[in-house]
């Protein structure tokens, strides 16, 4: 047995960077009355190219082969419109290229790559533009875009781009381009329905992020280069909700926040594929937990009734039924054909192929039940108690704190990316790693504005995220994607 402990008075914490709100140099969203500025350096900014709402005479064209090339650029067809209720309306990676010359500038945003997503996205908060391989000395028009430009069935992609406000930059003789730029406080285009951050309804059609675009403009109807990042807009935490749990999505690029009242807020790559904000329900959300291809996810509350999103299936709740205690957590088999709900007694309840191998239902516990985790090795499954405590059916017992006097209670767990081990997680932020789960750090020597509610970890780093009754963020070997 292997036990690292943090956060519970003993070796071991690490102290996380709690970011709840704006990134370091992330980006923004306003300036008020117009577009933000574009400050460049080393050359100063130029003045506004001429331009009208429209494209007219004089005004650089975004559409025709600009957008055709937008849409074949990561991450148009990757993270800023996506699939919804089972209809993929990404359009083609191989999207026929423009009649014109163009080369792809290499460009990052606040240090992230092209196809990667600007999370965070908050009024005055600023992206930090940095490229080579413009143009000698080029000037670069740079503007937002709501996600309906991306889409080929636009009659006019000028109509969904911010040209009132869009502003020029200019490169350096060896085509590097440093520039910082500001997103207005209001976007402004001509079509009325183009709006940033997207609607609801067009967030549910999988138009789903807005993005900034940068276009060096010769004489028409050449192009020297495109370049395009995808802007994640905060979420406001839900008026009197807290958040509930994280689940991440396959790639670790991306995370949803489940709150008590039902709403799910995406971050990163994370499509928002519906949620319960909008039912009246029984009693609150206790969990949410992802699909394992990430295209779904699930909500159990504490009467036991299970909502699904996405690909996520249904395959039965105890919404309606007589429990003894309430349901805290969802765990799905790993064919995904079928879950398991348990309540806070430890009693299990298997629906679809989940297979039943036994519960702390009926035994006498210490403290209740909080927490459940699938071993995909085995096929069964863990219960995680608030002291520590691990019960283990048809999964192998790695270790707990079930005799560790801790400062707070367990709140979640997590099994590990290949089931050698766990995790959990205390409302102090101390984190417990049992088996081979690596310990990256922990809250619990911080002052916390909330307490930690849930944890999961990141598919890609095997790191983890730790989550606030708040909608913060903790991030240990696993980026910060947003919060709230």
């Amino acid at each position: 047995m292997r036990v690292t402990v943090g956060g519970t008075g003993t070796a071991g914490r690490a102290a996380g960077r709690r970011r709840t709100g704006v990134v370091a140099a992330m980006v923004a969203l306003t300036m008020p009355g117009a577009l933000g500025a574009i400050a460049t350096a080393p050359a100063g900014a130029a003045g506004p190219l001429p331009h009208s709402a429209t494209g007219g005479p004089g005004a650089p064209d975004w559409a025709g082969p600009v957008a055709a090339r937008a849409r074949a650029l990561p991450p148009a067809g990757e993270v800023m419109r996506g699939a919804s209720g089972g209809a993929d309306r990404r359009p083609s990676r191989s999207a026929a290229t423009p009649a014109v010359t163009v080369n792809t500038p290499v460009c990052t945003y606040d240090g992230l790559p092209t196809g990667e997503v600007v999370g965070g996205v908050t009024p005055g908060s600023t992206v930090v533009i940095a490229c080579t391989g413009w143009g000698p000395g080029a000037t670069v028009q740079v503007a937002e875009f709501s996600p309906l430009f991306l889409d080929p069935s636009s009659s006019n992609a000028n109509a969904e781009v911010d040209t009132a406000d869009q502003r020029n930059v200019t490169a350096d003789a060896a085509g590097t381009l440093h520039a910082s730029f500001t997103v207005p406080a209001r976007f402004s285009a001509s079509d009325p329905a183009a709006v940033c951050p997207p609607s609801a309804a067009q967030i549910s059609a999988g138009d789903l992020r807005c993005g900034i675009i940068l276009a060096d403009f010769a004489s028409p109807p050449t192009i020297l280069g495109v370049g395009l990042v995808a802007l994640d807009y905060a979420v406001p935490a839900p008026t009197g909700a807290a958040a509930v749990g994280i689940a991440p999505t396959p790639d670790g690029k991306g995370y949803w926040l489940g709150w008590s009242n039902g709403a799910v807020t995406p971050h990163g790559d994370a499509t928002w594929f519906g949620d319960a904000s909008g039912l009246t329900l029984s009693a609150p959300i206790a969990h949410i937990v992802p699909t394992w291809d990430g295209n779904g996810y699930w909500l159990v509350a504490g009467d036991g009734g299970t909502f699904a999103y996405g690909d996520a299936p249904f395959y039965g709740s105890m919404g309606g039924a007589r429990l003894d205690r309430p349901v805290v957590d969802l765990a799905p088999t790993l064919d995904g054909g079928g879950y398991w709900l348990v309540g806070s007694d430890g009693g299990v309840f298997a629906f679809g192929d989940a297979g039943f191998f036994g519960s702390m239902g009926g035994h006498p516990l210490n403290r209740p039940v909080v927490g459940l985790a699938t071993d995909g090795a085995t096929g069964g499954y863990w219960e995680v108690a608030s002291d520590g405590g691990i019960f283990a059916f048809g999964a192998p017992f790695h270790g707990s704190t079930g005799d560790i006097a801790l400062n707070r209670p367990i709140n979640g767990m997590t099994a590990t990316n290949d089931f050698g081990g766990y995790l959990f997680v205390a409302s102090d932020g101390g984190v417990f790693a049992f088996g081979d789960a690596g310990f990256f750090g922990s809250a619990g020597s911080q002052t916390l504005a909330a307490p930690i509610v849930g944890m999961a970890v990141d598919p890609a780093t095997d790191g983890y995220w730790l989550v606030g009754a708040d909608g913060g963020v903790f991030g240990y070997n696993a980026p910060y994607l947003g919060a709230r």
